[in-house]
């Protein structure tokens, strides 16, 4: 989870923060009901380290904290999960019990994004694309190929979708983009904003609009103001996973389900589309 995760990293805090940090963790529960003045006595510290320890993890202030840190809560109270999805088997798994566990690990993950999914979110998504010029996404590694495949079902319907993440310190295609555009930029953890900050500052700046997908709630805060938010369900944590299955499988359920928006939104002229394409050698 974001703001929890970023307690915990630590990142950049002074001793006080790093103090301050701790007995949040530690009284999650109560912190989410206190008031600034209350949690700075009981951490023995001030109101003004509170709100800078409060910025410092990407959020306006304290009000802004305890919104976030309740919906976490809430957020990890209705998602227990059966199966670990930073380590769905054991080491010494037969095979049976992997392909039981890949297989209750992608329900969950199916069933978490179908709970947290809006419905209209999806819609105004779809739209923004039938509406736009070009498409640009931007996406790293696994996400990267997860989205490679729904611009591969775009180009299907005859609407091009490119790959803008920076190559080469030159960003070609952001800089063709402006307000008659649209900029899917897909990052689970957050990751991609934290590397390449200035591409989403250079899209915002050129008036593109964008679509964001993540589970980290601290980048759609920094990001207020995004044409259409869509978040997904928190899974595995950045370092001691076996892979990427449960956070691709809600992306690739978020990207199927706009996908299928996009497609309903013309269907006749869409499945003549397909079908043409079905009688094409390449077709897979």
């Amino acid at each position: 989870m974001a703001l929890l995760d970023a307690l915990k990293r630590k990142n950049g805090f002074t001793d006080t923060e790093e103090a301050l940090a701790d007995y949040i963790l530690e009284h999650t529960d109560e912190v989410a009901e206190m008031k600034i003045g209350a949690l700075s006595a009981a951490a023995h510290t001030s109101n003004a380290a509170v709100v800078r320890l409060c910025r410092k993890v990407g959020l306006d202030g304290y009000r802004d904290f305890r919104i976030t840190l309740a919906r976490e809560l809430e957020r990890a109270r209705s998602h227990v999960f059966d199966v670990n999805p930073d380590k769905p088997f054991i080491e010494g798994a037969n095979t049976r019990d992997i392909l039981s566990s890949i297989a209750a690990l992608s329900r969950q993950a199916l069933d978490a994004s179908y709970e947290m999914v809006n419905a209209a979110d999806v819609r105004k998504a779809a739209r923004l694309m039938q509406g736009a010029r070009h498409i640009a996404y931007y996406a790293l590694g696994d996400t990267a190929i997860t989205v490679e495949g729904f611009s591969n079902l775009l180009l299907k319907l005859g609407i091009m979708c490119t790959n803008g993440v920076p190559h080469d310190d030159a960003n070609i295609v952001t800089q063709m983009l402006d307000a008659r555009d649209l900029a899917i930029v897909v990052t689970h953890s957050g990751a991609l904003a934290d590397l390449y900050p200035g591409t989403i500052k250079n899209l915002r700046k050129r008036g593109c609009k964008m679509v964001l997908i993540t589970a980290n709630q601290l980048l759609v805060n920094r990001l207020a103001g995004t044409d259409c938010v869509i978040l997904i369900p928190e899974g595995e944590t950045r370092s001691g996973r076996v892979a990427t299955f449960f956070s691709q499988e809600c992306i690739r359920y978020v990207l199927n389900c706009i996908y299928s928006e996009v497609f309903a939104l013309n269907w006749q002229e869409n499945l003549e589309k397909i079908d043409h394409y079905s009688k094409a050698d390449n077709y897979a």
